[in-house]
């Protein structure tokens, strides 16, 4: 094995080492409570916004293609991003994928054995990077769909802290939804205050949101405002039970979440157990084997 092809797997197997540490590491506190930029409002560095322009004239081309479909479209809508900005980015990953494959098929044949192996890695390489905006969607869309999670646990929580202040159920629904911040509440108070315009209960816009997001627990906060009607009575009684639900549930989802991460953890372990059993034992198998 040369030189060039054992520097080209070290750091390839450094790379993925750091990778890894970096996803499984644990946000800070300050990381945790520091508020988000809103989309759109990040100001751009003057190389961040050229190479968006670049994205934006070459995004044209998906647009003729037809990329993106509908359901990545609903994604984007639900990650909050826009489609002209997914094209951009997709366009310049690609060319940033081709780039590195034609750098890895010219460069790759004097460390790698065999064409083969330089194609299979090059064609790798472009559709990583072709897929990669696809899986940035994806991730978005989870992180929203779990913070819209929580919030309806916060929403069925505070809207019977209002009912039993004395607020009716729209009026309650209502002011909740005017304390809160981020952009799962100001999703939620968009819907609501759409329903309220077209003279519709804020029940009948919390279900709309749901099923254009997917999450259910809208849908079950929704079914329990609809549930107690206009009496404040019976709204508090079905929101207290659908709160006490929702708590449950999530406690239940972090700690499969928490016992899960400890499995995982195991493996690694596990690994370096066995890698020191035979660092440890490598000089006695060595005399045993030559023994023989």
């Amino acid at each position: 094995m040369s030189t060039v092809t054992l520097a080209l797997t070290g750091g390839l197997i450094g790379a993925g080492v750091c990778a890894a540490a970096y996803g499984l590491r644990r946000p800070r506190l300050v990381e945790r409570l520091a508020p988000r930029p809103q989309p759109g409002r990040a100001s751009q560095q003057p190389g961040e916004a050229r190479t968006h322009k670049i994205g934006n004239r070459a995004g044209h081309l998906w647009a003729h293609v037809g990329i993106p479909g509908p359901r990545m479209t609903s994604l984007l809508a639900m990650a909050g991003t826009t489609t002209e900005a997914y094209r951009a980015e997709k366009a310049v990953a690609t060319g940033l994928g081709i780039l590195l494959g034609t750098a890895l098929t010219t460069l790759g044949a004097w460390a790698l054995p065999g064409w083969p192996v330089v194609w299979l890695l090059a064609v790798t390489l472009v559709a990583a990077c072709f897929l990669a905006p696809d899986l940035a969607a994806y991730s978005a869309a989870a992180e929203r769909r779990a913070e819209l999670r929580a919030a309806s646990s916060a929403l069925a929580d505070l809207t019977v802290m209002g009912l039993a202040a004395g607020a009716g159920p729209t009026g309650a629904v209502t002011s909740v939804l005017q304390l809160g911040q981020g952009p799962a509440l100001v999703r939620i108070r968009e819907s609501v205050q759409a329903a309220t315009v077209r003279h519709r209960p804020v029940w009948e816009g919390l279900e709309d949101l749901a099923a254009a997001t997917g999450v259910r627990e809208l849908g079950e906060v929704a079914a329990s405002l609809r549930l107690g009607g206009t009496s404040g009575a019976r709204t508090r009684t079905s929101m207290t039970a659908k709160g006490q639900s929702l708590r449950a549930r999530e406690l239940a989802e972090a700690e499969a979440d928490a016992h899960a991460a400890t499995e995982r953890m195991s493996l690694p372990t596990t690994l370096l157990v066995v890698g020191f059993l035979f660092l440890i034992s490598y000089a006695a198998l060595g005399h045993i084997t030559a023994g023989f």
